[in-house]
């Protein structure tokens, strides 16, 4: 027993699969410590005090009000006050305050602990029975997101009905029951506790977003990535999104000032929040298309690409940046680079495809960004000298074998523009930075 779980609900929630709060009450008998108020100070850091006294919970504190303002009382985790540890205590408060060692008696203080008393880590583990754990939630605005494992999912109801009570954030608890949907990106989910309202909104940094997340996909965890990738556009880039979503990507590149930004996406949801984040965020002028992203590549942005490479030099972008944020699909998309212009490149065009490497049994570390090199390699149709691969990026761990990554290349101009060569040149052909 560890000293942190002598504060501890009754055992008789064990196992339990539907709340029932009353069976949380508990009284507890803890040793205590009357001292003076005015020493409290004092001795409140003292190293016995502080390895011995009860860990602060809720209503449960070290330092409690004794029977007069004259009076505070210290409480003490009885697994590790041992009567070795009680004489260091009083040695220790001698010797850093005026105080009379008989004075110093250890008593005992008998306190009564409800529903409202524990915190949500404890009750988690007192309800699941020992080797079960609830490895934790998506907060989506007031939605929290879980992805119970099949042992579980008998306790969901306790587990929803715990996170609604003892979150002040959570209204919804939702748990997902299908994979997300390839196409639109969304899945299907069980309402497990709280309002049946799914239109919520998050932030990341100062940006808003705005949307239903019973119909549009939506991960916390991918804020970094979405930062990480923002940082990389300066005041003269061409920011196309070809899979824009509610706009992470988009709408923060927008007001970090780039010099123009399309955002696409297939889902009509996702665009109509699209639009509607760019105003709640007043992000500058965005253009918006709903399109399939193949279709968006071969349309709107060598459409846009071809006349900026006819603007003058002064004025004219630096470089583009086409995302490509469907992992599980986005590789397939590549082959759409392939002739898309009419033209020649004026400056760099970069791709980030994020994807999924997957392996069908335990491999080395080193596999994951090999694969994922060798499937944006494998869609282009070209070999490893012939395309500039500059970053092969580890967004997260999705599962086991099963890796996010985002791939960062910049093909050479043969492979981009309209010939009827079959071969493209190799590395000295790539574009340089202007």
């Amino acid at each position: 027993m560890t000293d942190k779980e002598c504060l501890r609900p009754p055992a008789c929630v064990k196992g339990i699969t539907t709340l029932d709060r009353e069976l949380f009450r508990n009284k507890i008998t803890l040793p205590c410590l009357p001292i003076p108020s005015r020493i409290v100070g004092r001795v409140v850091g003292l190293k016995s005090i502080r390895e011995a006294a009860v860990p602060k919970m809720n209503r449960v504190k070290p330092i409690f009000e004794g029977s007069s303002k004259e009076e505070k009382v210290i409480l003490f985790n009885p697994n590790v006050l041992t009567e070795e540890a009680k004489e260091e205590v009083v040695a220790e408060i001698v010797n850093v305050a005026d105080v009379d060692k008989t004075t110093l008696q250890f008593g005992i203080k008998e306190i009564e602990l409800s529903y409202d008393d524990w915190d949500i880590k404890r009750l988690f583990k007192a309800v699941l029975p020992d080797g079960l754990e609830f490895s934790g939630f998506s907060q989506i605005g007031h939605i929290a997101h879980c992805n119970l494992r099949p042992e579980l999912l008998p306790y969901k109801s306790v587990i929803a009905s715990i996170l609604i009570d003892k979150a002040a954030w959570c209204k919804t608890v939702v748990n997902k029951v299908d994979e997300i949907n390839t196409k639109f990106r969304f899945f299907e989910m069980e309402l497990l506790a709280g309002e049946d309202d799914y239109v919520t909104e998050v932030k990341e940094g100062k940006v808003r977003f705005r949307l239903d997340f019973s119909k549009l996909f939506w991960n916390s965890r991918l804020h970094r990535e979405h930062t990480r990738l923002i940082e990389k556009f300066n005041s003269r880039s061409l920011v196309y999104d070809a899979c824009a979503g509610v706009g992470p990507f988009a709408i923060p590149a927008a007001l970090n000032g780039v010099k123009k930004v399309f955002a696409n996406d297939l889902n009509p949801e996702s665009v109509k929040y699209l639009k509607e984040n760019a105003e709640l965020n007043k992000a500058p002028a965005i253009s918006i298309f709903n399109k399939d992203a193949c279709e968006f590549i071969h349309q709107e942005v060598a459409e846009d690409l071809t006349k900026e490479f006819a603007v003058p030099f002064e004025e004219r972008a630096n470089e583009a940046h086409v995302l490509m944020n469907l992992p599980a699909l986005a590789v397939t998309f590549l082959p759409s680079f392939k002739g898309f212009l009419k033209v020649k490149p004026e400056f760099p065009i970069i791709v980030h495809c994020h994807l999924f490497a997957k392996a069908k049994e335990d491999v080395p570390d080193e596999f994951y960004p090999a694969e994922a090199k060798r499937m944006v390699l494998e869609s282009l149709g070209l070999k490893e000298d012939q395309v500039d691969i500059l970053e092969v990026h580890n967004v997260r761990s999705v599962a086991g074998r099963k890796e996010m990554f985002c791939v960062s290349f910049q093909l050479p101009s043969d492979y981009l523009v309209e010939s009827d060569s079959a071969e493209p040149e190799a590395k000295r052909a790539r574009i340089e930075e202007s």
